[in-house]
């Protein structure tokens, strides 16, 4: 399991954490980030740029894009039509995997 998630995290102590729940960090895969849950009790968290484990730079956030998104398609954020992959990551897995000269609207 470790060895399928570290290829979706920057290093395998980062994907232990975030499968074992010990550590207050969190993976928002819609978004494609990182942070560090505050402990009050809420879903708040403090984005995180690098890995605390191994010092790698974290991808940046898809967060405006995903607005942005939704937007282009007269979409609210709570709308119950939102299309199912805007619910997880495969909105932006599936533009990662076009060729680099593809349209990635």
């Amino acid at each position: 399991m470790i060895e399928e998630e570290t290829k979706k995290h920057c290093c395998d102590a980062m994907a232990g954490h975030l499968a074992g729940g010990d550590v207050p960090i969190v993976y928002s895969p819609r978004f494609r980030e990182y942070g560090l849950r505050i402990m009050d009790g809420g879903s708040s968290k403090q984005l995180i740029d690098f890995c605390p484990w191994c010092g790698r730079r974290l991808p940046e956030t898809l967060r405006e894009e995903w607005f942005e998104r939704l937007a282009r398609l007269g979409i609210e954020p709570h709308d119950p039509r939102i299309p199912e992959e805007m619910k997880t990551d495969a909105w932006w897995q599936a533009a990662a995997d076009l060729p680099a000269t593809a349209n990635r609207d």
